[in-house]
Protein backbone atom coordinates (compact mmCIF):
# COMPACT_ATOMS: atom_id res chain seq x y z
CA UNK A 1 0.00 0.00 0.00
CA UNK A 2 0.98 3.56 -0.50
CA UNK A 3 1.45 5.90 2.46
CA UNK A 4 -1.42 8.03 1.14
CA UNK A 5 -3.80 5.11 1.67
CA UNK A 6 -3.66 5.68 5.43
CA UNK A 7 -4.34 9.39 5.21
CA UNK A 8 -7.69 10.42 6.58
CA UNK A 9 -8.88 13.99 6.77
CA UNK A 10 -11.76 15.00 8.98
CA UNK A 11 -14.07 17.61 7.50
CA UNK A 12 -13.51 21.20 8.65
CA UNK A 13 -15.51 21.74 11.81
CA UNK A 14 -16.20 18.02 12.27
CA UNK A 15 -16.18 16.96 15.93
CA UNK A 16 -13.66 14.20 16.47
CA UNK A 17 -15.22 12.25 19.30
CA UNK A 18 -14.54 8.69 20.40
CA UNK A 19 -16.88 7.18 17.80
CA UNK A 20 -15.32 9.10 14.90
CA UNK A 21 -11.74 8.40 16.00
CA UNK A 22 -12.44 4.71 16.65
CA UNK A 23 -13.90 4.33 13.16
CA UNK A 24 -10.76 5.81 11.58
CA UNK A 25 -8.50 3.63 13.71
CA UNK A 26 -10.42 0.46 12.92
CA UNK A 27 -11.10 0.93 9.21
CA UNK A 28 -8.21 3.10 8.00
CA UNK A 29 -5.23 3.10 10.35
CA UNK A 30 -5.15 -0.52 11.51
CA UNK A 31 -5.48 -2.08 8.03
CA UNK A 32 -2.71 0.21 6.79
CA UNK A 33 -0.43 -0.64 9.72
CA UNK A 34 -0.98 -4.37 9.24
CA UNK A 35 -0.21 -4.22 5.52
CA UNK A 36 2.72 -1.81 5.86
CA UNK A 37 4.28 -3.36 8.97
CA UNK A 38 3.18 -7.02 8.90
CA UNK A 39 5.82 -7.93 11.48
CA UNK A 40 4.37 -5.32 13.86
CA UNK A 41 7.53 -3.22 13.91
CA UNK A 42 5.92 0.04 15.06
CA UNK A 43 4.86 1.81 18.26
CA UNK A 44 1.48 3.53 18.47
CA UNK A 45 1.29 6.57 20.75
CA UNK A 46 -1.34 9.25 21.19
CA UNK A 47 -1.66 12.51 23.07
CA UNK A 48 -4.16 13.23 25.83
CA UNK A 49 -7.11 14.21 23.63
CA UNK A 50 -10.36 12.85 25.11
CA UNK A 51 -11.02 10.65 22.07
CA UNK A 52 -7.53 9.13 22.46
CA UNK A 53 -7.89 8.39 26.16
CA UNK A 54 -11.43 6.99 26.07
CA UNK A 55 -11.84 3.44 27.35
CA UNK A 56 -13.13 2.21 23.98
CA UNK A 57 -10.08 3.52 22.08
CA UNK A 58 -7.58 2.44 24.74
CA UNK A 59 -9.06 -1.08 24.80
CA UNK A 60 -9.04 -1.26 20.99
CA UNK A 61 -5.42 -0.14 20.78
CA UNK A 62 -4.30 -2.55 23.51
CA UNK A 63 -5.96 -5.43 21.67
CA UNK A 64 -4.94 -4.53 18.12
CA UNK A 65 -1.81 -2.39 17.96
CA UNK A 66 1.48 -4.29 17.90
CA UNK A 67 3.20 -2.02 20.43
CA UNK A 68 0.92 0.47 22.14
CA UNK A 69 1.73 3.07 24.77
CA UNK A 70 -1.48 3.55 26.80
CA UNK A 71 -2.61 6.89 28.20
CA UNK A 72 -1.18 6.18 31.64
CA UNK A 73 2.27 5.54 30.17
CA UNK A 74 2.57 9.02 28.68
CA UNK A 75 3.30 11.69 31.33
CA UNK A 76 1.10 14.76 31.37
CA UNK A 77 2.72 18.09 30.61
Amino acid sequence: RRAEDAAYFFKPGEKVDTAAYYKVLRYTVLPWLKSTYPSGNYTWTQDGAPCHTSKKVQDFCRANMADFWPADMWPSS
